[in-house]
């Protein structure tokens, strides 16, 4: 199942018990439970893998970065994906978690960067010192051939959102895709997600339509899930320079139909 960002599960203190085996290596269980949910940490990269590879072209992509890497999962996945000449950068606002990645992966393959991005966060960054509005992505314009994002847009008001699609369509070569998971929230959605008592492994409903086009399953947590209809992550990618090229149906809503497990699955080009 793609990995959501609420879906933390897992009994007693995450922090305790034996490191989480995935694909050889030994990652610490504090730093796992923060990526995603550990009685399935590989299937659900397995599944990242096989959307970068339908949606993403990742067949083809030399320049990779993906945002929200945590421990670096999906890096790990790569390392047998990502051609000898290729590159990938993780940008994460879990310090630690990058300090392992960077010593684990980095270190023994120089192929793969990670870099923290140093952004308050009251969850996972609290002492972050940054500002999202004066974000840059650390790559050269038009360098970058796949980006992707699993369950970070899942909680993104509008404003850092369209701050990520500008620096997406800066450093984008032509022809490459950016992939995302989300909660996308089309017209009668609310009203059947409240019927049927939530979506996805909180219960989400998104009953608060906070401006059009933007969700807020409750605002009284913050950040919490966020959702957007198509048509404002249009109209949001258009100012960017960028165009929606593809939108597949995830199974987290229950509507019938979908085409993916878990969240929503777009991909952006250059418009």
């Amino acid at each position: 199942m793609i990995r959501r960002l609420f879906s933390r599960l897992g009994k007693g203190d995450p922090k305790e018990g034996s490191p989480v085996h995935h694909r050889g290596f030994n990652i610490p269980r504090h730093l796992a439970w923060r990526t995603g949910t550990l009685a399935n940490f590989t299937a659900v990269s397995d599944n990242h893998i096989e959307a970068l590879t339908r949606f993403g072209g990742l067949a083809d992509a030399v320049d990779v970065v993906e945002i929200g890497c945590g421990v670096g999962r999906d890096a790990i996945a790569l390392l047998s994906h990502l051609p000898n000449d290729g590159t990938y950068l993780g940008i994460d606002i879990m310090p630690d978690s990058i300090a392992w990645a960077q010593k684990n992966i980095a270190a023994t393959d120089k192929r793969f960067a990670f870099v923290h991005f140093n952004v308050a966060d009251k969850q996972h960054n609290p002492s972050g010192t940054e500002a999202m509005d004066a974000y840059s992505v650390p790559r050269e314009d038009g360098t970058v051939d796949l980006i992707f994002l699993f369950s970070v847009f899942t909680h993104m008001f509008p404003g850092d959102l369209a701050r990520y699609m500008g620096e997406f369509a800066r450093i984008l070569r032509p022809g490459g895709r950016v992939l995302a998971s989300m909660f996308v929230i089309h017209e009668g959605l609310p009203a059947h997600l409240e019927k049927i008592g939530g979506g996805g492994a909180r219960n989400l409903t998104f009953q608060h339509e906070v401006e059009p086009g933007f969700f807020h399953n409750d605002p009284a947590k913050v950040p919490g899930a966020t959702g957007y209809s198509l048509q404002r992550l249009e109209e949001e990618a258009a100012k960017a320079g960028l165009k929606v090229e593809a939108f597949a149906r995830g199974q987290w809503s229950l509507s019938g139909g979908h085409e993916v497990p878990g969240q929503d699955i777009l991909t952006f080009s250059l418009a």
